[in-house]
């Protein structure tokens, strides 16, 4: 895994720069309402689209097997009919959203309409890319996997910081997004054109038709969990806290998710891993304790920064405008680290079918909603609850699931 994870880790550090600079550049072209509403929105369209991870991590468990079995012909059954069901899904789920608009500016308290319509175009956008990413995964053709994710976040800054400055404001930050995956995807499309092309016309029309089954549905319920779990905190925030201090908490946020996808690599790695190891209980395992070791080595590089200085990371990244948020960084680079080891589990549990684990991030969530609607005085109060329920969701898995640490298991 060692160099696959250094190969990988290379193009997603700097992906992730990117990423987290043109969220720097919204947070100073907007003003802290405008970049409130970007964040919620942004963090209410990565929930609806979250299933389609749980579909990438599929496709992928289904290709590397087929690999590691020499059988090259299924790949391209599996990427057709994958690929032919979510885009029938992606469209029912965009139209659902469309429908929703009202609700969505009704509650989330949003500055202008605008945004939420955007919103619509990255939903569906975000849905249509997995496919494609899972095949990546499976095949491990990880510099590929890589430079989509580098793209990806390229344009944010290509299309999305001169449509905010335009006057777009958040609604051209989420469209210019929304344009750049659909140019990755039409991308991605002509690279793997083999496993694509129209010989096998029979596995698309059984995705087209196909239904989801128990294990879909579980899977995706997995991502959905954990994808509410990262995010609805910033759309809790929103919704109990006046706009300024919701833009506050968005900032304070945008730190927890560097922490939290910076060692994103390890995941995307671990999917094949696993899938290797076989029926071995012991070295899947295995797979699982380096893999949080790497994460949490990884997420080491944003923690101890910013908590060894945090005033100077808010001025730095948002302005002194944020500085009233200081007293929040130390409890949300803590729910960062713990968010990204329960990513690696989500991950690693859907590879080897694991669907018992997926209850554990319900109470999560369960938990979340209710203690943040308890308990939500200031921005410090929302991220200490939010690091509160990682850290209690981390202990329930090492005492009962997938033990991260490599002390014996009770038999």
């Amino acid at each position: 895994m060692g160099r696959s994870v250094l190969l990988l880790s290379a193009l997603t550090l700097t992906a992730s720069a990117v990423n987290y600079g043109s969220n720097l550049a919204f947070a100073r072209i907007l003003t802290p309402g405008s970049y409130g509403d970007l964040s919620s929105l942004f963090a209410l369209s990565v929930v609806v689209a979250v299933p389609f991870a749980a579909a990438q991590t599929r496709v992928a468990s289904r290709v590397a097997g087929h690999v590691a079995r020499g059988q090259e012909e299924r790949v391209q059954s599996v990427v057709r009919h994958a690929l032919a069901h979510l885009t029938v899904v992606a469209l029912l789920a965009t139209m659902v959203y469309c429908a929703a608009i009202p609700l969505v500016d009704h509650f989330f308290h949003l500055q202008a309409i605008g945004p939420a319509i955007a919103s619509a175009a990255l939903i569906f956008a975000t849905f249509l890319l997995p496919t494609l990413q899972g095949t990546l995964q499976g095949l491990e053709r990880w510099v590929l996997f890589g430079l989509v994710g580098l793209c990806v976040a390229l344009a944010r800054v290509v299309f999305g910081i001169p449509w905010a400055l335009a006057g777009g404001g958040a609604g051209g930050a989420l469209g210019g997004q929304a344009i750049g995956i659909l140019l990755c995807f039409g991308g991605l499309l002509w690279v793997l054109r083999y496993h694509v092309r129209r010989t096998d016309n029979a596995a698309a029309r059984s995705g087209l038709r196909r239904r989801p089954d128990i294990a879909g549905v579980v899977a995706g319920a997995a991502y959905i969990f954990f994808a509410v779990i990262a995010n609805f905190d910033v759309v809790l925030a929103k919704i109990f806290l006046s706009a300024r201090v919701a833009g506050e908490y968005a900032a304070l946020s945008t730190i927890g998710s560097v922490v939290t996808f910076l060692p994103a690599a390890v995941a995307v790695i671990v999917v094949p891993s696993a899938i290797k190891a076989g029926g071995s209980a012991r070295d899947r395992s295995q797979v699982l304790r380096i893999s949080a070791l790497l994460v949490s080595a990884t997420a080491a590089l944003a923690i101890i920064p910013a908590v060894a200085a945090p005033t100077f990371v808010i001025k730095v990244m948002f302005g002194a405008r944020y500085l009233s948020s200081t007293s929040g960084v130390l409890p949300i680079v803590c729910a960062g680290g713990g968010l990204a080891l329960l990513y690696l589990l989500v991950t690693y549990t859907v590879a080897i079918e694991d669907h018992r684990w997926t209850w554990l991030l319900g109470i999560g969530v369960v938990l979340q909603c209710a203690l943040i609607a308890a308990f939500h005085g200031s921005v410090t109060q929302v991220a200490g609850v939010q690091a509160g329920v990682v850290l209690i969701l981390l202990i329930i898995n090492e005492l009962w699931f997938h033990s991260l640490l490599p002390w014996p298991r009770r038999g």
